[in-house]
């Protein structure tokens, strides 16, 4: 039988026993006028009557306003039942607490035993978190509300199910856990933040080889190109030295020589335009290279892409660590 199922089979409307003396009222009544009193037993029974017509949520309200007025262990029974209803059984349990405060005497016998039976089975169906750190300075909240700032501990009781653990700091990796939590189980996570300086991965957009060996190859080949050029630049020079020694008054294709003068320099002329070919592609490469090699420079990046590790917690559950992936 489920705790809903129960809570409707074995509903009885909460009296509010009165004090056995008046002179001598019971822990739960200290300071509490008649007046008090009355409109406590007021609002209960207008919740009670909204609970019997299964509006829970309003029948909760009520419940809620008379125990602001009358903190009575009866009250707080049947904010369980509502709360129950509502499938808010962490709350239930905490208000159950509070309505055993003081045993068996505020209660109806029957009312205590139904108390007793949903304390079992609210522990059986809520597991707990508890989360130790030593780091100073970190914030870790359950579920998106604060939970602790380290260094600490602190334990807090949840539904069963998946629940997210999240730790920040300046300067640290944020780390973020899903826990799988289950029911009368405890989960136990000792969480630690990795500093940024450790976590960082220095990347480039290519392999560090690529622009120097374009930038190497671009030096290369202007260098080979002016090499070229001087060689061009004597040949030349021997051929001007050639036409003035033989041929003083310009040369004709009569001379026996032209034809050797002329392979001169068209050899001469040829080489040179190799040698401004191959300078003018080093230039480029070189060029190219020193831009390639800025692009390339390194830079520090940190996890963005998440993958899950699945971790067994003890006690029961398992806890699902979101780590970086560069």
């Amino acid at each position: 039988m489920t705790l809903r199922s129960m809570c409707l089979a074995l509903f009885v409307v909460a009296a509010l026993p009165s004090a056995a003396r008046a002179d001598d009222p019971p822990p739960w009544a200290v300071g509490v006028t008649a007046e008090q009193k009355a409109d406590a037993q007021k609002l209960l029974e207008a919740g009670n009557t909204l609970f019997l017509d299964k509006k829970y949520a309003e029948a909760l309200d009520q419940y809620k306003r008379a125990v602001a007025i009358w903190d009575h262990p009866a009250i707080r029974f049947n904010i369980v039942r509502c709360l129950i209803q509502l499938d808010r059984s962490v709350e239930a349990s905490d208000n159950l607490q509070l309505a055993l405060k003081y045993g068996s005497a505020p209660l109806e016998e029957a009312v205590y035993s139904e108390a007793l039976a949903y304390e079992k089975l609210l522990a059986n169906q809520i597991g707990s978190v508890d989360v130790k750190c030593a780091q100073a300075g970190v914030k870790i909240t359950l579920d998106g509300q604060p939970l602790v700032t380290c260094p600490g501990a602190q334990a807090r009781r949840v539904a069963p199910g998946n629940h997210q653990l999240v730790g920040t700091k300046a300067g640290f990796v944020p780390q973020t856990t899903e826990l799988i939590v289950l029911g009368g189980k405890r989960a136990d996570v000792n969480l630690t933040l990795v500093p940024l300086a450790q976590a960082g991965k220095i990347v480039h957009r290519w392999p560090t080889w690529i622009p120097w060996v374009v930038f190497g190859g671009g030096v290369t080949f202007a260098g080979m190109g002016g090499v070229l050029e001087l060689v061009a630049s004597s040949q030349f020079h021997t051929y001007d030295s050639n036409v003035s020694a033989e041929c003083p008054n310009g040369c004709t294709t009569a001379d026996p020589n032209y034809a050797n003068l002329q392979k001169q320099k068209s050899d001469a002329r040829t080489l040179n335009g190799i040698a401004v070919g191959v300078m003018a592609t080093g230039v480029v490469a070189t060029a190219t290279g020193a831009v390639l090699l800025y692009m390339n420079r390194g830079k520090t990046v940190y996890p963005d892409a998440m993958f899950p590790v699945v971790t067994p917690l003890p006690g029961g559950g398992g806890a699902v660590s979101l780590s970086g992936r560069f």
